[in-house]
Order: structure tokens, then sequence, then C-alpha cells
């Protein structure tokens, strides 16, 4: 496959940035459009460039509510407005300037730095405003900060943010849209099949529902929590009192039941290793346990199991299986 030179001269730019303008104009007549197209098809570097302005309108467009590049750019044609040039040339200076500083913008604008665990793994990180977040087994956290906000995106698992406390930036949580938002406090989100669950352990965390409006959900002060979906807000626990214990316990390697069902309390533990334990049967599903487990100690939990509900244990190197006793 022929590559194409991603390098076009200043000329060829000017051509592309001063055809966008007059076609976003309204000023093309049908043998000017004819002209177009024709100069269009004589050179790839044509088609490049014109692509590459109209790429610069449509990223004009997106970043239109964003104050601080807009600053930036109306810094910028200061300058220009004071040489008196005219529409069209400030179109074309404006064009080659940010095609020139496009990949600096979409770092500053776009990039998010992400940061993964693996099953049974969990991980630090210190984040550059002073905050630190924890991640959980089996989770990804995407982070992006700009003078305004400091954003962050879980997209699976459970995180526990520490956030250092800055009240012109806010610290916002996406999470499938919805927003968990605090400006200095400590908190934990979890998201597992498809529902998210917010504890607060330091400080005040708002929930705001997705879409238009933002509208809140909920506020929690230290030792509340609340349980919603954020595809349906409506769908949720409204804020209550919850084990601060139990929420923050895999923090120090440890899994926490409390009077929980065995189907809940297996899945929770299956969530820290690639060896599933399997209920067999209906029996047992709904007896109820509680107790602190070490994550990763399957012998433990197997013995608890054996002791308390006279399950039979049958293990190998890829599952454990847990069986009803034997009347």
């Amino acid at each position: 496959m022929k590559r194409v030179e991603r390098v076009t001269d200043e000329s060829i730019e000017r051509a592309a940035a001063d055809w966008l303008a007059r076609e976003e104009g309204g000023a093309l007549g049908p043998a000017e459009r004819r002209r177009l197209d024709h100069w269009l098809r004589r050179d790839e570097r044509h088609r490049l460039a014109y692509a590459n302005c109209r790429q610069l309108c449509l990223m004009t467009d997106f970043l239109a509510g964003d104050e601080e590049l807009q600053a930036e750019i109306a810094g910028a044609r200061r300058p220009a407005r004071q040489r008196a040039f005219g529409w069209k040339t400030l179109l074309q200076l404006a064009a080659v300037m940010l095609l020139a500083l496009g990949a600096v913008w979409l770092q500053q604008y776009f990039a998010v730095d992400y940061y993964q665990t693996q099953i049974g793994e969990q991980r630090v990180v210190h984040l550059r405003d002073g905050s630190t977040l924890m991640l959980n087994t089996d989770s990804r956290v995407g982070v992006r900060y700009t003078r305004g906000q400091r954003s962050l995106f879980l997209e699976r698992g459970e995180a526990f943010f520490m956030v250092a406390g800055n009240p012109q930036r806010p610290f916002v949580v996406d999470v499938q849209g919805s927003e968990v938002r605090a400006l200095g406090t400590a908190f934990n989100v979890a998201l597992r099949a498809g529902d998210a669950r917010v504890a607060v352990t330091q400080g005040v965390v708002e929930v705001r529902a997705a879409g238009a409006g933002q509208r809140r959900l909920a506020r929690m002060l230290p030792g509340e929590g609340f349980h919603y979906s954020p595809e349906q807000p409506r769908q949720n626990s409204g804020v209550g009192k919850v084990n601060l214990e139990k929420v923050t316990a895999w923090q120090t390697d440890r899994i926490y039941f409390d009077n929980d069902r065995l189907e809940d309390a297996v899945a929770e533990y299956n969530r820290y290793t690639t060896r599933k334990m399997v209920l067999v049967g209906d029996q047992l599903a709904g007896k109820r346990i509680s107790g602190v487990f070490n994550i990763g100690d399957a012998d433990a939990l197997a013995f608890a199991l054996k002791e308390s509900f006279g399950a039979r244990i049958n293990k190998s190197d890829q599952r454990i299986l847990v069986l009803p006793g034997r009347d």
C-alpha cells in the first residue's frame, strides 16, 4: 500500500484553508465546486491538507465550551488583528498554526492516562495533583487533568480515591456517564454488573446522574453509601449507613463477609482469583456467612464452608467445587 506523506508545505495548507473557508461560507458555486474537486484529485497532499483543515473545524466546534482553550486562541488572534489582516488570511494563519500545534493540544485536552490491575492484583498510584488512587482486582481507571477539573473514568472494577483538596479543580469520577464528585475527601467506588456502589470515608461526596442537567442523586457524609444504576438512576438504594471496615477490607488483602448469602460471598471471592469456586446446586446458595478471610486463601474459606454447612469440597488446579453434604 502506498504511504501518504503526512507533511504538507505551507502553500498547500493555505490553499486548503482558503477552499474550506469558502465552502463553509457558502461561497462555492457549481463552477467553483468543480475546481475544488479537481484540486483535491490532483494531489494526495491536497486531500490530506483539506482533511486536516476539516478536522480542525471539528475540533474547534467540540472545544467551543472549553474556557481554557478559548482564552489561548483569543491570545493568538490578538497579534494577528493588530497587523490588520483580512478574515481569509487570519483563517489561513490560524489553520497553519493550529495544525502545527495540534499534537500538543490533543495531548493536553484529550489524552487520558490509564491505570489497571489484573485479577488478584491491587495497585497504588500517586497522582500528580497529590491525590492517591488505589485499584482493586481487575480494575481500570483513566485520568485526565485540565486546569479546571480533575477527571477520572472508572471503566471497570473498584477503586479508592484519596483526594487532595483543591476547590478550584473539582475531582470528578465518571461512572458510565454518571458523576461522583468531591473536593477534598476519600471514597470508594465499585462498578459491578452495571451497578455502582459509592462509600465515603472522609469529607462530602455527591453523585450526579448521567445526561443533560446532571441531576443530583445523592449527597453523602463519612460512613454513608449509595447504590445505584448509572443507566437507570431511579433504581437506587438511597443514602444509608455502610460498614466501612467491610468496604475497605480489600485494601489490606482481606474479604469481609457480614451475613452475606453464600452465593454472593463466592462471587466476591472469585473476583480475586482465576481458580474459581463453584457452588454445585442451589441447596447452599441461600446460606448466610460471616467472617474475614485473606484474599487468595482458598483453603481457609473451604474449611469454613465445610465446618459451617457440612459442605463437601472437591479441589483441582482449575477450580474448587463446593457440594452439599450428604444427609
